[in-house]
């Protein structure tokens, strides 16, 4: 059974990364070297969060079921790895 509040709660933690990732892109932009270092201990602060509720909530699966070869963390660093690379246009 899914749990509403949890998951309301993932939600909250994505959109908060979202917005950490963006100011730290701003910040590595502009030169604000210890900003950006900072920031990026938030982000990991909050992908550890992130990780921990979503394993929480995928405690609701069923015994022996197949658990996904994505993590929270490296399906960020794969985003945000993929939004760095230069398109091919």
């Amino acid at each position: 059974m899914s749990n509403p509040r949890l998951e309301d709660h993932l939600v909250g933690l994505e959109l908060q990364l979202v917005e950490l990732v963006e100011n730290r892109k701003r910040a590595a932009v502009q030169g604000r070297i210890e900003d950006a270092k900072e920031l990026d201990r938030e982000i990991a602060g909050l992908q550890l969060e992130l990780a921990a509720s979503a394993e929480q909530l995928g405690g609701d699966e069923p015994e022996g079921a197949p658990k996904p070869a994505l993590t929270a963390t490296t399906a960020i660093t794969a985003t945000t790895a993929s939004k760095a690379e230069p398109s091919a246009a």
